[in-house]
């Protein structure tokens, strides 16, 4: 059986990159337009791994701020 278009489920994950660049004030060309991305996000989901990912990483960032 073939879906249709409208049939066809779908997500918007956000990566793990996108979530560091937001609280990331070193940058702040990307962080602008990672906070753009996440802002225009209407509906979407954090994946366990990104979760685990962005803990990990935004430790990295704690000297920062």
């Amino acid at each position: 059986m073939l879906l249709s278009l409208r049939e066809i489920c779908y997500m918007n994950a956000v990566d793990t990159n996108i979530l560091i660049y937001v609280n990331d004030s070193r940058y702040p060309s990307k962080q602008a337009i990672a906070a753009s991305l996440v802002a225009g996000l209407t509906d979407g989901v954090l994946i366990w791994q990104v979760a685990c990912e962005y803990l990990a990483a935004s430790r990295k960032l704690e000297p920062l701020g």
